[in-house]
């Protein structure tokens, strides 16, 4: 307890006496007395040499040469979340995010109702939507996001119809995004850069989601690079304007991290005296402050151990 005190007040003050980038962090190698399992997990889905290489199947966990279970709710969802190319977010964080999914599924009903008493023709044409048809439209060019609100069910699409023949423009759906907005929905139409006037949904952008709900920043954390060079790309330009939502998420996400345990960037020698199977492996030994991160069928790195820290700014 004192040793996590000292650690608060040391990066508090830090904090209060230096200029920090809220935009950039970094893995400050330090000792780490204590690593849990969701350290573990995060460690295991943040490394750079993991990305891209497909399902993780099984993975091994031991902390000081012991096996970890997994028994609370929380890992077992960030597992369910590794394991699979396209894991089912939706049904993994339901429990999770219920009371939202409920109150997004009112102010639904809300909106289709207030816009059948005005006589109109409409109905949902999406609502959930899993993660390769997800990958699919960024493909196609016919969304922007990485990580949607209909992967948790929380957006919607709305079709408005005349004759019952689709509308696939109209003035009707800035008049349907002032009621759905009436209801305390998000709409579409207000996005900045992409605007998209037949969707509706919970929150207003990813930052409002994951500053109430913290466990999904786990999520966005695999397409921290894509949202960070998105931002780069267009603060580059002068279009910062174009990317305000990315800039809070990635602030954010941040936010979350800072004095959690990390692996540090660059791989360090190997330790002797360790077999490692083919699993997916997270080793960590807190007395030698090393962390062993290996992929799915493929070779494995060790990293020194630190706690995620701001990058000073120049």
């Amino acid at each position: 307890m004192r040793f996590a005190f000292f650690c608060s007040f040391l990066f508090l003050s830090t904090f209060l006496h230096a200029q920090v980038d809220s935009l950039r962090i970094y893995c400050q190698k330090q000792f780490v007395s204590s690593v849990q399992v969701e350290d573990m997990l995060w460690m295991f889905r943040q490394r750079d040499t993991l990305r891209a290489l497909g399902n993780t199947g099984t993975l091994d966990l031991r902390l000081n040469g012991e096996n970890v279970g997994l028994v609370d709710s929380l890992s077992l969802r960030y597992l369910a979340s590794i394991q699979d190319v396209y894991p089912a977010l939706d049904s993994i964080w339901k429990p999770y995010l219920l009371e939202e999914i409920k109150g997004f599924d009112q102010q639904k009903d809300s909106l289709s109702s207030r816009l059948q008493t005005m006589g109109w023709q409409m109905r949902y044409l999406s609502s959930t939507r899993n993660l390769k048809r997800q990958q699919q439209l960024n493909s196609s060019g016919r969304s922007k996001v990485l990580l949607s609100f209909h992967n948790f069910q929380l957006a919607a699409d709305v079709g408005l119809y005349s004759r019952r023949r689709y509308l696939k423009r109209s003035p009707r759906y800035s008049r349907m995004g002032r009621e759905a907005k009436g209801f305390g929905m998000y709409w579409g139409g207000d996005f900045v850069g992409f605007p998209d006037p037949g969707h509706v949904q919970r929150f207003a952008n990813s930052a409002a989601l994951i500053d109430k709900y913290p466990a999904l920043s786990f999520e966005f954390e695999r397409y921290r690079d894509s949202y960070q060079q998105v931002y780069e790309s267009k603060k580059s330009i002068g279009r910062k304007d174009l990317v305000q939502d990315t800039e809070a998420l990635l602030i954010s996400m941040n936010r979350q991290r800072i004095g959690k345990v990390c692996a540090c960037q660059y791989a360090m020698m190997p330790v002797l005296n360790h077999t490692f199977g083919a699993n997916a492996s997270v080793w960590v030994d807190t007395l030698q402050n090393w962390v062993f991160i290996k992929p799915n069928k493929s070779n494995g790195y060790f990293y020194s151990l630190g706690r995620w820290a701001y990058v000073p700014k120049n």
